[in-house]
């Protein structure tokens, strides 16, 4: 597995939310897309400066793979959209740019498709080393756990690092059911385990004006953040599926698709959504939405509580 650092630059207004859209292929096989995700970008330690890493599966034996990517950003009511960018990896990019993650044997087991992935800084004990390799891992429940299901493992810099995890695993019927995180930090560390729970949350929508919600979600530090998109509850159109949102060929098609798609549920119409982590941790959270004015125009806005987000325990 390969961890590539993308950079954005904030210019004159600085965004209210920047996110990174990506898909990778084998240069091989372009046709078959091997990962595809939106990731956020948070502000560095640099004013102006945001950066993130994004996950890629290891490229093939003496293979490369091509990952095309764009930024959108949300600030003053509107959405914009960059050009679409390419780079090859390992390529053009020096190796400070990206990170080899190690996977020892078969890897993790598999993810479930099509529910994706969160960030999720891993939860080291106060005693664990910060510096050094972290190793990690994740399954089903199970009575004796070993070090072995740590399979990947990430450099630490002085901090314990933002890693993906899956949101559900195949081998749990594809559903979002509790599983476990393990993780052994430095040479001799010992094997920790996390259960990961998850929370379904929801936004109604009583007026009708809400053409595409996304829940922004984190540990209350905001060092892990995500960005996930809510679907109406039932929503069974084929078109305008809200994950479709930032990889639609063409955008206004896809509003106005989505559009048709839900004026054909009544009001008021239900969001959702899940949260991850691990048990009894809080995740603060916030919405972020698409608002469909009378004249037919789109504005970019937010949904907060009164005073800051809201936050709710798993």
């Amino acid at each position: 597995m390969l961890a590539l650092r993308r950079l954005f630059i904030d210019g004159a207004a600085r965004p209210e939310l920047v996110l990174l859209h990506y898909t990778a292929v084998s240069e091989e096989t372009p046709d078959r897309v091997l990962a595809r995700s939106t990731v956020v970008v948070p502000p560095s330690g640099e004013p102006g400066r945001r950066e993130t890493r994004i996950f890629l599966p290891s490229p093939p034996p003496s293979g490369r793979l091509l990952v095309r990517y764009f930024f959108s950003s949300v600030g003053s009511g509107a959405e914009w959209f960059s050009p679409v960018y390419e780079t090859s990896v390992p390529g053009e990019d020096g190796p400070g740019d990206w990170i080899l993650v190690e996977e020892e044997g078969r890897g993790n087991l598999t993810p479930a498709a099509g529910l994706g992935m969160f960030r999720l800084r891993l939860p080291l004990r106060e005693d664990e080393p910060r510096t050094g390799t972290v190793r990690y891992g994740f399954g089903a429940m199970r009575k004796k756990p070993s070090p072995d299901l740590c399979r990947a493992g990430y450099p630490m810099e002085g901090a314990a690092p933002v890693v993906e995890i899956p949101a559900a695993l195949s081998v749990l019927k594809n559903r979002p059911m509790p599983f476990f995180l393990y993780h052994v930090a430095g040479d001799k560390g010992a094997l920790a385990a996390d259960k990961i729970n998850c929370a379904r949350l929801t936004l109604k929508d009583d007026a009708g004006e809400v053409l595409c919600a996304r829940l922004l979600w984190s540990d209350p530090a905001w060092t892990a953040q995500n960005l996930s998109p809510m679907e109406v509850k039932n929503f069974a159109s084929e078109g305008g599926k809200a994950s479709d949102n930032y990889f639609a060929a063409d955008r206004g098609a896809f509003l106005r698709d989505r559009s048709d798609a839900l004026a054909r549920h009544p009001l008021p119409r239900t969001f959702e959504a899940y949260v991850f982590g691990p048990e009894g941790s809080v995740v603060e959270y916030c919405f972020q939405v698409l608002l469909r004015r009378p004249d037919g125009s789109v504005t970019a806005g937010w949904r907060n509580r009164d005073g800051g987000n809201w936050s709710v325990t798993l």
